[in-house]
């Protein structure tokens, strides 16, 4: 079963550098951890909270894996992890509390010492030429604009209303701008994927197309704007390991069409993915425990 929606909470260091070594006392005040409940529906999947949200004394991940955890505490993709399979087949419920005025910029290093600490956690780092796709813009030029002006229609969102977001023909929730105003914000609903996202910029499309693909996506579009973004696509016409098979035709009476995500990234918004190989560093697990040590 899909997640509901991929929520990016905050982002990681600029750094490259890997570090294991961090002051025991930058450390969350209290966490809980347990393992998810297989065959519970599944909202969200993904962190909420901390610094800089309305609730930043404490964070939230459900259905996490430890390779969430991993982007949380290094500057890190998915693919860039290597270690046993379960790194991203096992699910935890986390809520974290953290100290009083702590920052953002602290968090990365608290997850640092919960991996240490409850899963005893043991690594290195490597660097290896990693199969990527770089994201350029396409022969015809960009089909997306600026936002003008940027976050203003975030700022002016009104209040949520009553019972939810209501939903469109097409069976996807109709968001209000605030909802995806922070980063991108991917919706599956009945095979179907949509990407909505307000005020970003092309490292942060690229971050959440990362996400959605078997390899890192690096920005090369030399755009420097930000943009308000929708994006339209079917995710099991996306074949892993790079492939991406002829689009099919969108039915008349479907608004959402019927193609790959690499076909609607060029039609839809004037962009391109090509595949290339990236010397990246990389995390190498040498040890972590599948059970994490009591609340």
């Amino acid at each position: 079963m899909r997640p509901f929606a991929t929520i990016t909470l905050f982002a990681l260091s600029c750094g490259r550098a890997f570090s294991q070594a961090d002051d025991p006392k930058m450390a969350f005040e209290a966490a809980s951890i347990k393992p998810f409940a297989e065959g519970t529906s599944i909202m969200m999947s993904g962190c909420m909270g901390g610094p800089g949200s309305g609730d930043p004394g404490r964070i939230n991940c459900e259905y996490a894996t430890l390779k969430m955890l991993l982007m949380k505490a290094y500057p890190v993709k998915s693919q860039e992890i290597f270690g046993p399979g379960w790194l991203d087949s096992a699910h935890f419920n986390i809520v974290a509390k953290l100290p009083q005025a702590a920052t953002r910029e602290q968090v990365p290093a608290m997850f640092r010492n919960l991996l240490a600490e409850r899963f005893h956690m043991a690594l290195h780092h490597e660097s290896k030429l990693l199969p990527t796709y770089s994201l350029t813009v396409a022969k015809g030029g960009i089909k997306i604009k600026e936002s003008t002006p940027p976050g203003a229609a975030a700022a002016e969102d009104a209040p949520p209303a009553a019972g939810g977001p209501p939903i469109g023909k097409d069976g996807f929730p109709i968001l209000r701008p605030a909802v995806y105003a922070a980063g991108p914000l991917i919706l599956f609903r009945q095979g179907r994927a949509r990407l909505q996202a307000g005020n970003t910029t092309m490292t942060m499309l690229a971050e959440a197309f990362t996400r959605q693909l078997d390899r890192v996506v690096i920005d090369e579009t030399g755009l420097d704007g930000k943009y308000d973004i929708t994006l339209n696509w079917t995710p099991e016409a996306t074949e892993p390991g790079g492939r991406h098979p002829a689009a099919g035709a969108a039915s008349p009476e479907d608004s959402v069409p019927d193609v790959n995500l690499f076909a609607a990234v060029e039609q839809q918004l004037g962009l391109k993915l090509i595949s290339k190989k990236t010397p990246r560093d990389t995390l190498v697990i040498d040890r972590a425990e599948k059970v994490p040590t009591e609340n």
